[in-house]
């Protein structure tokens, strides 16, 4: 019998992450300390989470406390040569800084101490290049990188040639022909006209939800606060959920349910409260959508060419900003994340502050309930998202922000209009009815947008 040939045994070898060296800068307008960190060493620390996430080794971190920016090299020239004779003792030939750095500053620090020269905004674009599945989120991120690259040709010249991979070589790839300025512009047209297109689906399916009349919720937050944990546990859903900064990317909508209970009121199907009522519609169902992340130094170029997915914040009826409590910096996130909400039109929208994550502070390190963190008005709720902690009063804050879009009507209903009553206990509550020889006289309660319908039977006083 012959020997089967294909019994060799072959050895894999894993490829080496690449490693890197972190570099941060200190100014004097440098923020508060923190759990006895200064605000660099926090972003530092934020950078190494970004970095991980990436699937980069982390060699060593680097901070330099001077008065202001070096506009050569960002760093000092002293410095400079020290992280070089660090890169080559260490073996490391790939380093991160944590800022947004300009084409001759790249150009300056490779040809000082001949290593790859990445920042933060790269770092950024190259995590998004590796999240982004939908053909949107693709289009996307491409198109953030490339209006990123383009004024920077000059600086990075002498590294887009490369095709070895690592940090900044994913999404839109960077061979040596397709670096000129011509063939960039040319792409960036292109991504931009599909992206148009993919606009265009995202408003017809905004209007879709607009004519069935649903109500949407939007999950906000700064990136890694639970906001995907939440969606899963409010609507029994399973949205891919991990612990790392921007796990999720293209955003998610699911339908959640609610039981028209104005007492005890709850959601089904999800192991909350469950509540009918006897005799009336029971359900009134809402959209939640889950929305990327925002972090501090959110590129601009990610802001514009996510407008589309961001604006999902924008059209809601109601923003749910998820916080992660148990982040010594959850007061700063809040401000980072009430920042970008104004830039996109949507910081006067009703909110609710969602205080997730209290299952990891101790008995001590309670979060005061109350209206403060910046978020003047806004309904305010501990909660955790893992153990359900907290979720049946969010929901009836859901609730309650959501029922004061509801108006009031007195409705004259004739009896030979046969959808009109059935439209009002499928979409609303009845809250008086009686009959006379016109027809059935009702009070209802019903959300105005679903009010339309039957204004031509209003009782004009």
């Amino acid at each position: 019998m012959e020997e089967n040939k294909f019994d060799e045994i072959l050895e894999f070898k894993e490829i080496p992450a690449e490693r890197a060296i972190l570099v941060g800068l200190e100014t004097e307008s440098a923020g508060p300390v923190i759990e006895g960190k200064t605000e660099g060493e926090r972003t530092l620390d934020e950078l190494e989470e970004l970095a991980k996430t990436a699937g980069i080794e982390v060699a060593g971190k680097l901070l330099q406390k001077r008065p202001s920016k070096d506009p050569a090299y960002y760093i000092g020239r002293g410095k400079l040569e020290e992280l070089g004779q660090l890169c080559k003792n260490m073996n490391v030939e790939t380093i991160i800084f944590d800022d947004e750095l300009s084409g001759a500053q790249i150009r300056n620090i490779e040809e000082a101490i001949d290593v790859k020269v990445v920042d933060r905004t790269t770092l950024i674009l190259d995590i998004f290049a590796q999240r982004a599945r939908s053909r949107e989120g693709k289009i996307q991120v491409e198109l953030a990188q490339l209006r990123y690259r383009l004024p920077r040709l000059i600086g990075m010249g002498g590294k887009l040639s490369r095709l070895g991979g690592g940090i900044g070589t994913r999404g839109p790839g960077e061979k040596k022909l397709e670096t000129d300025r011509r063939h960039i512009k040319r792409r960036i047209s292109y991504l931009q006209n599909q992206l148009k297109e993919v606009k265009r689906q995202r408003e017809l399916i905004r209007d879709t939800r607009v004519k069935n009349e649903f109500l949407t919720v939007a999950l906000v937050g700064y990136t890694n606060a639970g906001k995907s944990t939440l969606m899963n546990k409010l609507c029994g859903s399973d949205v891919f959920v991990e612990d790392k900064l921007f796990a999720t990317l293209d955003p998610t909508a699911r339908k959640l349910t609610f039981h028209n209970d104005s007492v005890n009121s709850g959601l089904s199907n999800n192991g909350l409260q469950d509540n009918k009522i006897e005799g009336q519609s029971t359900t009134e169902p809402i959209l939640i959508i889950d929305t990327v992340g925002f972090i501090r130094k959110l590129p601009t170029e990610l802001i514009e060419a996510f407008k589309s997915t961001l604006e999902e914040a924008v059209y809601a009826d109601l923003l749910i900003h998820v916080v992660d409590v148990s982040d010594p910096e959850y007061e700063e996130h809040i401000a980072v994340v009430n920042e970008i909400l104004y830039s996109l039109g949507a910081g006067n929208k009703p909110r609710i502050l969602a205080l997730n994550k209290i299952d990891c502070l101790g008995p001590h390190e309670r979060i005061p309930l109350k209206n403060s963190f910046g978020e003047k008005r806004r309904e305010v709720y501990e909660i955790s998202a893992k153990t359900g902690q907290g979720m049946d009063e969010l929901v009836k804050g859901i609730k309650k922000i959501l029922a004061s879009k509801k108006v009031q009507l007195d409705l004259l209903i004739p009896y030979n209009v046969g959808w009109a009553l059935p439209y009002i206990y499928e979409n609303g509550t009845i809250l008086e009815k009686e009959f006379d020889e016109r027809g059935t006289k009702v009070k209802v309660l019903i959300e105005d947008k679903k009010a339309h319908k039957i204004k031509e039977f209003v009782i004009q006083k």
